[in-house]
């Protein structure tokens, strides 16, 4: 599974393989300390073992992430707990409240 990360001036999504190739050198990083999983409490020791887990338990490290992204998701998070929806939205939430009612009313 290709891993993929956003480029800070284009904004274009570019593979972390060809990100790295685009730096001036290799970094040689040391490996990471061992840590217990909080998805299903195993030790978790080195990248390798951290890639095979985040790839078995199918989620993506945080530091992938850019800062603009996680401020886009707290913008969303606002507006749902604020209530502020788009009308595709509300239009999706009522007819899943339909759905669920009218199943219920057949099963009934």
């Amino acid at each position: 599974m290709a891993r993929w990360r956003q480029d800070k001036k284009t904004g274009e999504m570019i593979p972390i393989d060809v990100g790295a190739a685009k730096r001036d050198g290799m970094v040689v990083r040391g490996d990471i300390p061992d840590f217990i999983s909080p998805i299903d409490g195993t030790i978790v020791s080195g990248r390798r073992q951290y890639r095979d887990h985040c790839r078995k338990h199918g989620v993506v490290a945080a530091q992938e992430f850019t800062p603009e992204f996680y401020e886009k998701k707290a913008k969303e998070r606002e507006g749902m707990y604020t209530g502020q929806h788009s009308r595709e939205e509300t239009r999706e939430r009522k007819q899943e409240i339909y759905d669920i009612i009218t199943r219920a009313e057949n099963n009934g």
